[in-house]
């Protein structure tokens, strides 16, 4: 295995960031399912969200660092390639309302994403403070309000239909006012309120299995008058530190193998759930546990994600708790296929072709 190395090494090694722009209005959600032919038709299928404007191009440079810039599209692939879907049957999302964020984050952070210094603070992506803003806000930003829009989509699905999937979400370093690692809009505690304001739930837990602490996630939980809950398993050692506060944190020591990780979740998650009793649980299922990982230390192997997603899944829906399920971050060559896997796994217990 080689060097493991910082994150701000990855991403200024990435040079600008460049993604394919998608936007729709929030209010075209409920009718985009509605409408929806695959679900209409196959109400047993589990839902899988997911939009091609979820993958990262860096102009080449993408090969110079470890992230699979391409991540979502092998995914997406591979779960169509296996015969689980066809192409109509994926769930496209649209872009997260203004009114959404603001929910969730402030005005002045909102209009601070202008500024390209800003933003390139945020990405950990050097020369992007020498792009135009309205370049930065088409290529980046875009593209992450679709992918948070996705997160709202999931959560809203997952609600009807009692466990729905997005292939990408999960930037659980995003706070209400400013933005890290990676992390723009804090597409999850977004949807969850915006799902309570319309009445369609009460309290929500995130269930964090992300190799990092969400500290983003744990400072919108501790300030949502319980209306959010996290559990945070994360590895103690790594990005970010300080660490912040939080409701229930599993803090792994470096070098965690994949017994002593799964021992830890099999025992918190069901005290957790007959703790915080939520109506819905959004699990952030992170690929940066896997031991190749660059960005953190812990030794799981793909068999170990796939038990660890499988027992977080399972456990919620035999107690009726629906679940929406993000992917996260992960930055091995293997996080693509380890995510793609574990999907499989869920999909055959759970999809109901019968």
């Amino acid at each position: 295995m080689g060097r493991k190395i910082s994150r701000r090494h990855v991403l200024f090694s990435m040079g600008a960031v460049s993604l394919g722009g998608l936007s729709w209005s929030l209010s075209d959600h409920e009718e985009a399912f509605a409408s929806h032919p695959a679900i209409a038709a196959q109400t047993g299928l589990v839902p899988l969200i997911y939009s091609p404007s979820y993958n990262i191009s860096a102009f080449g440079l993408e090969h110079l660092h470890p992230f699979d810039s391409s991540k979502y599209d092998k995914i997406y692939k591979s779960i169509k390639n296996a015969g689980l879907r066809s192409e109509d049957d994926f769930l496209r999302p649209t872009s997260i309302s203004e009114e959404a964020l603001l929910r969730v984050h402030t005005r002045e952070y909102l209009d601070s994403l202008k500024d390209s210094w800003e933003l390139a603070k945020i990405l950990e992506v050097g020369p992007s403070m020498f792009v135009p803003s309205i370049l930065l806000d088409w290529k980046v930003l875009k593209p992450m309000r679709v992918a948070a829009g996705g997160t709202l989509l999931t959560c809203r699905t997952a609600l009807q239909h009692g466990l729905a999937i997005n292939l990408g979400g999960g930037y659980h370093h995003a706070f209400s006012n400013k933005g890290g690692g990676f992390c723009v809009y804090s597409d999850v505690p977004v949807a969850i309120n915006a799902l309570h304001e319309e009445g369609l739930l009460k309290r929500a837990l995130i269930i964090d299995t992300d190799a990092h602490q969400g500290n983003g996630f744990a400072t919108l939980a501790q300030a949502s008058n319980e209306r959010i809950s996290l559990l945070d398993f994360y590895d103690e050692s790594i990005y970010p530190i300080p660490k912040v506060e939080e409701d229930w944190a599993i803090a792994f020591p470096k070098g965690t193998d994949g017994k002593t990780y799964l021992t830890a979740l099999e025992d918190n998650v069901p005290r957790a759930i007959d703790k915080y009793k939520p109506d819905l649980i959004v699990y952030n299922a992170g690929s940066d546990v896997l031991e190749p990982d660059p960005l953190s230390t812990f030794k799981l192997n793909s068999n170990d994600m796939s038990a660890r997603d499988f027992f977080v899944v399972d456990y919620a829906r035999s107690k009726n708790i629906p679940v929406a399920m993000v992917l996260a971050g992960g930055y091995s060559k293997d996080s693509a296929l380890a995510h793609a896997a574990s999907i499989k796994g869920i999909l055959k217990k759970f999809d109901d072709v019968s």
